[in-house]
């Protein structure tokens, strides 16, 4: 009967928005009270092949909800439930949500999709209800869903940017403070190997104290090098000690090519930043693994909300 009612009654209002993912190569957390506070320092790249979050508002006696994630009913996206609650509490009227996530990169391997999903979801949901909200005060929103749910730290800030983003103060869009160099004419090659839940790893892991991190950003400020963030990376993934010997014998394999890579956070995942014309090296050596190679641009606008005039 209650699906009935839903097929038979109008769709309100929809919203559309997209978001990049987002590869972390080096952080540091910052705590603070204030979730919108709390956060991270680092940097990272943004790659085009993201989340794409659509919503149908439909008319209904209370708040309910159904998410689906790549055509898939899902009932454990608690970011998505967080985000979605927030910004229902803002509205005056009641509401049944469809949400649909397209995810177009591997979920779990380092690559950000959480914050993703929450960011597009944030601003698609925020245009549907008509509350208003800025594209900051949207964001915010995706971060407190983050930090909540123990999902990620500067992700939200990062991709709401784009591009190779160093986060020079940690926090939320609006607090958090960030330098982002443009990367042009270059391929994100990706060696997805096995997921690794960001939740578990931030709990196992603990506090990670890096008190080079500033260091290194101010390193990467400096030549404006993609190198220097690959080296940084690497350096900093393998202080961790969280890389498997398959990841590390494909960056030995990488490094005896002449390609500088590291591991993403958090993932096992490799990275590289190539030129489109070394994408079939980057093939050829990843047959000799048991990986997934994924492909991406690099993302230098951020987030955004989708309009019927965007192709």
């Amino acid at each position: 009967m209650f699906q009935m009612t839903l097929e038979i009654a109008p769709t309100i209002s929809i919203g559309k928005a997209y978001s990049p993912s987002h590869i972390t190569g080096f952080y540091s957390e910052i705590n603070d009270e204030s979730i919108v506070k709390h956060g991270s320092l680092g940097a990272g790249i943004s790659i085009s092949k993201g989340v794409t979050t659509e919503v149908e508002l439909y008319p209904h006696d209370k708040n309910n909800f159904k998410i689906s994630i790549n055509g898939m009913i899902s009932k454990d996206a608690i970011v998505s439930k967080f985000v979605i609650n927030e910004l229902l509490k803002r509205s005056r009227k009641k509401y049944f949500v469809k949400v649909n996530h397209q995810v177009d990169v591997p979920i779990g391997y380092g690559l950000g999709t959480s914050g993703s999903g929450a960011l597009s979801l944030s601003y698609a949901l925020n245009h549907a209800l008509s509350l208003g909200l800025s594209d900051i005060e949207s964001a915010q929103i995706a971060h407190k869903a983050e930090i909540h749910c123990k999902t990620g730290l500067g992700t939200v800030l990062s991709e709401y940017y784009g591009g190779l983003c160093i986060r020079l103060k940690g926090g939320a869009p609006g607090i958090g403070k960030t330098r982002v160099l443009k990367i042009n004419n270059s391929k994100v090659a990706i060696f997805c190997f096995s997921p690794i839940f960001t939740r578990y790893f931030l709990e196992s892991i603990g506090r990670i104290s890096n008190h080079g991190c500033m260091k290194m950003m101010m390193k990467i400020l400096k030549t404006k090098e993609i190198v220097d963030f690959l080296d940084l990376s690497y350096d900093f993934s393998q202080s961790l000690k969280f890389v498997d010997k398959t990841c590390n014998s494909l960056m030995d394999r990488l490094a005896q090519n002449g390609f500088h890579s590291s591991a993403a956070l958090f993932g096992q995942t490799v990275f590289t930043i190539v030129k489109e014309n070394e994408l079939e090296e980057m093939r050829k050596i990843s047959r000799k693994y048991p990986s997934r190679l994924f492909v991406s641009d690099i993302e230098n606008e951020g987030a955004r909300l989708i309009t019927k005039h965007d192709t």
